[in-house]
């Protein structure tokens, strides 16, 4: 499956790199025509050494084009507004969240407790299969050095299918994931990036 990353920032560029590392075929889109897939490590040219295909694009035309999206846009509300655009393209596809909705600062969340972000995601786009992840990690967990150690990853989606797609692309990752539950637990979730704890999650059979 391809797999879409919007955005060509650090954490964009991040989950990119790794997906292509893990042998998927990496869409990044840009609104500067994908020129940011330069900044793919690992990538030479189009190929990585596993093979993996890392081109860019539009935004557009990754979203047209990959059967996952991975919007990497500042908060729920700014990744809402930026995928706004394409909110037919997104009916019937995975879109993963790794949004927070932090204040200013990364000091707190805005929202009441009972609602998280990719709960708000779905609302906004109900055509799109939602999963929510990473969410309990700070990006720079992904960095490589041998003594930062990364908590299991928590994901969560009400589609259970796309639940298990997106556990089957992340096997080949060096990240151990964990089924966290439905939607309802986004809130729980994530609070961890700040809290800095971690659950064993339930089992992703």
């Amino acid at each position: 499956m391809t797999i879409g990353v919007l955005g060509t920032g650090g954490i964009a560029v991040t989950l990119a790199t790794m997906f292509a590392r893990a042998g998927h075929e990496v869409l990044l889109g840009s609104g500067a025509g994908g020129h940011g897939v330069t900044g793919v490590t690992g990538a030479t040219g189009p190929k990585s050494e596993s093979g993996a295909v890392v081109t860019g694009g539009c935004c557009e035309e990754v979203v047209a084009r990959s059967s996952v999206i991975v919007p990497a846009f500042l908060g729920v509300q700014g990744a809402v507004q930026q995928l706004r655009p394409w909110r037919a393209g997104l009916r019937g596809k995975i879109l993963v969240d790794i949004t927070n909705p932090f204040t200013g600062g990364h000091i707190d969340f805005v929202g009441p407790w009972a609602v998280g972000g990719t709960e708000d995601l779905a609302a906004a786009f109900p055509g799109a299969r939602l999963v929510g992840a990473f969410k309990n990690v700070w990006w720079e967990a992904f960095d490589g050095h041998p003594d930062q150690a990364v908590p299991a990853i928590q994901v969560i989606s009400d589609d259970p299918e796309a639940k298990r797609t997106f556990l089957r692309l992340c096997a080949a990752t060096p990240f151990t994931y964990v089924d966290a539950g439905g939607l309802n637990q986004a809130r729980r979730v994530e609070r961890m990036a700040l809290s800095g704890v971690s659950s064993p999650g339930v089992s992703a059979a």
